[in-house]
């Protein structure tokens, strides 16, 4: 009868309780076979033919683990890993059919390596280029697409304590759009511990403006239809907004706003039509070579 072997452990792996190693001892006492090893491991413990290395406990230890906590880690991972092996071959054992079972690995296998074959391709072969003219016409012609779910606006927010100076002049000053304004507003701010934001040159979605706003029982949307520019408060602090530009949910996106969006769909669009090229190309290649044999005469 084969007697199982434990192998030489790393220094701290000398200290492993052996009531680990005396459960897999045990569990591996019917084992007749031969096991073949891995050239360059060094085994560590053996179940029935299967084997765990010394080099793959080592490789799944935590960075910086040491006394104790190492010796608790390498019990709890050989005791797992007798527990699946145990699982496994007696599930082998109670599933001797596994035709089906392998259909699904050579079908898996197969997608893996068509999966990792595409991507090397796209990747060393496939330009993700876009011009600027692409862009336009893909979102001129397929303008449905670019529905808003919600509203955009752009503008100027800015939250400024209730006892904070100068509140005049920064009233004035806050529906202006001039550099020589925006310069104002801004060392007003930092001035006077005031938040300020500006987005008059890119798109927001109303709701991140929404949160910086004290609550009210009109919702900030309703607001902005009425008014562009407008001011609320609470007890500590004054809220000023003035909005330059306001698309309402149900809108189309502008260009500036759905460009990343459009890049991302003209280069997924390009990616299938460059993949679905290369199989045409393939499979004209196996007609020209004379590779397909018809053993039927399809209809």
């Amino acid at each position: 009868m084969k007697t199982c072997r434990i192998h030489r452990w790393k220094s701290f792996l000398k200290l492993i309780v052996p009531v680990t190693v005396q459960s897999v001892l045990l569990l591996s006492c019917g084992w007749n076979g031969s096991t073949a090893y891995v050239r360059g491991k060094t085994p560590l413990v053996e179940l029935n033919g299967s084997v765990l290395y010394e080099e793959d406990l080592l490789q799944v230890l935590p960075l910086g683990i040491s006394g104790q906590d190492s010796i608790e880690f390498s019990e709890k991972y050989i005791r797992n890993w007798v527990e699946d092996v145990m699982f496994y071959q007696n599930a082998e054992r109670n599933i001797p059919d596994t035709r089906d079972i392998d259909r699904l690995v050579d079908n898996y296998r197969r997608s893996l390596i068509e999966h990792e074959y595409q991507r090397r391709l796209l990747e060393q072969k496939f330009s993700a280029e876009i011009t600027e003219g692409e862009i336009q016409d893909f979102y001129n012609d397929n303008s449905g697409m670019f529905l808003l779910n919600e509203s955009l606006v752009k503008g100027l927010f800015i939250k400024i304590p209730a006892k904070a100076p100068e509140l005049a002049r920064i009233r004035a000053l806050f529906t202006q759009t001039d550099d020589e304004s925006f310069e104002e507003i801004e060392k007003y701010c930092i001035r006077n511990s005031a938040r300020c934001e500006f987005f008059y040159d890119n798109w927001r979605n109303l709701a991140e403006i929404e949160v910086l706003m004290p609550q009210s029982d009109t919702p900030l949307e309703s607001l902005i239809e009425k008014q562009k520019s407008f001011e609320m408060k609470d007890e500590e602090n004054i809220y000023l907004l003035n909005v330059s530009e306001y698309i309402g949910k149900g809108g189309t996106e502008p260009l500036e706003y759905a460009r990343g969006k459009v890049r991302m769909l003209l280069i997924n669009n390009n990616e299938v039509a460059y993949m679905k090229k290369i199989r045409e190309e393939l499979y004209q290649s196996a007609i020209d070579k004379g590779l397909i044999e018809y053993h039927r005469q399809t209809k």
